[in-house]
């Protein structure tokens, strides 16, 4: 997209002159002053440390162009002209960091008197290029609809509005949502709810040139489109040790369950599924307890679905079937029967919600996906431009 800059005027107007005749005759003869010379603009502005971030664009005011010639690292650069040809615009949408470019070009105005632009500038050369490191949802890919879009930069970002207002994301379905920093090098962005279900989401980030702090830029334009499948919202309740599933706001399932138990109880919040392992082991050791603690354990575990960076899982714990649905005997995973556990799993996918509630320890932030546990209100504090209604894409394919 073309932004609004600082345009240089290049080219004078041409002076007018008239003779004026005397002799002998009587009839006085007027003629015609001569056409302008054309003005011609460049952008980006002949500077030294030109922008980046946009394409060479010629304008003709009150002509048209002749020929334009733009030469830069590569070579010649492609470009076209309007159907006017009183603009040319070159194809590349963004220039190289610290490179001479040079434009030569030609109009004429209606008498076909021609005015030549010869121009060279030399664009930005950052100390710094910051890069998007990682962004939590590969393009392409079908995630659960508690799934945030967190973009990491290489470096930190001092100047976080720029960035923020670069960032957009776009949806099938409108939602309200917001970007906000987790820190300087990780913004989020999240609906003020989940998702909706079977929505597809884009999140274009054209960064390069924008300026992200002293003497840093972003490098590149990037942009990752993947969509949500089903709602699936599994709520475990530590008081009554049930499980309840729901798909797109209907009951489908409750499973008996169990939970922490004193010493290790699971956290209550709103996690969501980082994870799934169709078979893990699990070994306490991992977790700094010694193997000669009475609460060390070892064990073969299938269909595991990892809720918090620090070790629980929903999973099959076929040993502790006889307090499912009556106690809570695990060390901090939600444990269901082989069967049960293996019919969450399937029917489950990274993205998608699990609420923890009556435990009596909360949920620490940070400690896996937990945006979903800050107020809507404390979000919006950590956001530089507010919420904002997502724009809206074509709806996703059948």
């Amino acid at each position: 997209m073309l932004k609004k800059r600082n345009v240089a005027v290049i080219g004078a107007a041409a002076t007018a002159m008239l003779a004026a005749g005397c002799g002998p005759t009587l009839i006085a003869r007027s003629q015609a002053p001569e056409q302008s010379a054309v003005s011609m603009q460049v952008v980006p502005a002949a500077q030294r440390k030109a922008p980046v971030n946009q394409p060479i664009v010629i304008v003709a005011q009150d002509g048209s162009l002749a020929n334009v010639a733009v030469k830069g690292p590569k070579g010649l650069l492609k470009g076209s002209y309007n159907p006017e040809r009183n603009t040319w615009t070159s194809k590349a949408q963004t220039l190289d960091f610290g490179a001479t470019y040079t434009v030569q070009a030609t109009a004429t105005n209606a008498d076909g008197q021609p005015t030549t632009l010869d121009r060279t500038f030399k664009t930005v050369n950052p100390q710094t290029l910051v890069q998007v490191s990682s962004v939590s949802v590969a393009d392409g890919a079908q995630v659960g609809v508690g799934m945030p879009v967190r973009v990491t930069f290489s470096a930190p970002v001092k100047n976080k509005r720029a960035v923020e207002e670069q960032l957009q994301v776009r949806t099938s379905t409108p939602v309200q949502g917001a970007w906000s920093w987790e820190s300087d090098t990780v913004v989020v962005f999240r609906p003020k709810k989940y998702w909706p279900e079977n929505t597809k989401v884009q999140v274009d980030m054209p960064l390069k040139g924008i300026k992200t702090g002293p003497g840093a830029y972003g490098d590149d334009n990037s942009q990752v489109t993947y969509r949500t499948g089903d709602s699936m919202i599994s709520t475990y309740n530590a008081a009554n040790h049930t499980m309840t599933v729901k798909k797109n706001g209907k009951v489908i399932k409750t499973f008996p369950a169990t939970s922490g138990k004193p010493g290790f109880e699971t956290r209550s919040g709103i996690k969501v599924i980082s994870e799934k392992l169709d078979f893990v082991v699990m070994d306490a050791a991992s977790g700094g307890t010694s193997k000669s603690d009475p609460e060390y354990y070892r064990l073969d575990v299938n269909w595991a679905m990892r809720i918090t960076s620090s070790g629980e899982f929903v999973h099959a714990a076929p040993w502790s079937v006889g307090s499912q649905g009556y106690a809570n005997v695990s060390h901090g995973c939600i444990g269901l029967s082989t069967d049960n556990a293996y019919w969450l799993f399937q029917n489950s996918e990274v993205g998608d919600v699990v609420v923890v509630k009556n435990t009596g320890r909360e949920q620490d932030l940070g400690n896996g996906i937990t945006e979903w546990n800050v107020s809507w209100k404390d979000w919006l504090q950590h956001s530089k431009t507010g919420a904002v209604t997502t724009e809206a894409i074509e709806s996703p394919s059948a």
